[in-house]
Parts: structure tokens; sequence; C-alpha cells
């Protein structure tokens, strides 16, 4: 029977993969028997998804193949969804199957907070993916093809962002660069498009230094 430790990593966000990394840095070969599971076979850049989400970029820039992040000799690649943690057995198990383990680090990701606003989990879209963000884009091209169906339907035009926080800010200056195009595009009159962004903090951007506070609202005022 083998004494290499088995050690599973699950999920290939920043947490998981920079674990792989350091562990594929580190170990020498057959040294340890590392499995990293991820649902997808990419890692996305969470901190670039603002912008495919506004339709400034290709959704493609936003990820990388996890095949190009390690080494295939000493980190194995599950491509599966976890189903269960039996911690008292030691064992994951997957759609598809199960593993053993000796070490477990579980970097499974988290859920959009949305401090408990009324509708906002039921009706609001949420940058946190690469698929949420394709389908950000696609749906503010619909409002305005939407509108020119129905030319009184100005709310159509309309775009609130919750959340005044650094991916809030982003997105909306992003937003705020694709809206004369897509105003070309559709023929629509850009002084009927209206960005909100709305925030409970006093200020956009809480806890960063008013200076660069300030520099983001004079940004986004030029914008405008």
């Amino acid at each position: 029977m083998s004494n290499i430790p088995k050690i599973v990593i699950l999920g290939a966000g920043y947490g998981g993969v920079l674990t792989a990394l350091r562990l594929q840095k580190e170990l020498n070969y057959n040294e340890a028997d590392v499995t990293l599971v991820n649902k997808h076979d990419y890692h996305y850049i969470t901190t670039h998804l603002h912008m495919p989400a506004a339709g400034t970029d290709n959704p493609e820039n936003a990820r990388v193949s996890i095949s190009k992040l390690i080494d295939e000799f000493k980190i194995d690649f599950v491509k599966s969804t976890v189903v269960q943690i039996r911690l008292q057995d030691k064992k994951v198990i997957l759609e598809d199957g199960t593993l053993s383990y000796d070490y477990l680090v579980i970097g499974l990701g988290g859920e959009p907070e949305t401090f408990g606003i009324p509708g906002l989990a039921e009706h609001a879209m949420n940058i946190r993916s690469i698929n949420s963000v394709r389908l950000i884009r696609e749906h503010i091209e619909y409002c305005f093809a939407r509108y020119k169906r129905e030319p009184h339907r100005t709310d159509y035009l309309t775009f609130v962002v919750g959340g005044a926080g650094f991916t809030g800010i982003e997105f909306v200056g992003e937003l705020a660069d694709r809206i004369p195009v897509l105003c070309k595009q559709f023929d629509v009159d850009p002084s009927l498009v209206k960005i909100y962004n709305v925030e409970a903090a006093p200020t956009a951007l809480p806890g960063f230094d008013p200076e660069l506070v300030e520099y983001a609202m004079e940004v986004l005022r030029k914008k405008a």
C-alpha cells in the first residue's frame, strides 16, 4: 500500500489554483498525490468580469484553461461537481465518482451578497462567472433591441447597478463606455439612456482613500 499522501483541492478559483501551484512548486514528483476538482475546465479571472459583462471585452479573455496552469505529472485534474463531503470517511462524493483524501482543501467559492435588500436576489443579475456576464451582456443588447420595438418604453434604457464598491464602479465605467456604441448600433438617442448606481454608504468606493474616490467620481462624471 502506498504511503504517499492524497491531497484533494476542491475548486479552481484563486484559492484552489494558488494552492495547487504552490504544491506543484514545492513537491517533487511522486511525493504526493494531488487532485484538483472543478466543475469547469478553466479558471476565470473575477477581477476582469466587469468588462465582458458591459460588452467592452470578450469573455474568453477572462478565463484560462486549467491545463495551461498545472503540471499534469504533478496535479491530476478532475472536471466534476462536488455532491457531498464525508469528513469522517475522508471522502468527497462527486457527480460521477468518489475521491478519498488525507488532506482536503475547500475553495468552492461563495454566493453574491444582497444585504437583505428586497427583490435583489430575485430580479438582479450577478457579475460572478463567465456565463453570468455573457447573460448580462446579452440582456443589455436585448433591452436596446426591445426599445426599438417599443419606443414608448424608455425604461428599457434605464440600468440600475447595485453597489458602488470596486466591481460596481468598474462596471458602471465600462457600461458608460459601451452605451455610445450601442446607441449608434441601434440608432438610439444617447440622452434617453440612464445609468443609476445605488450604494448604502455615504460615498462610492467605501473604504478607499477619499482622494482616490474623488478621482474615480471625476472620471465617471466625464463619461456622463
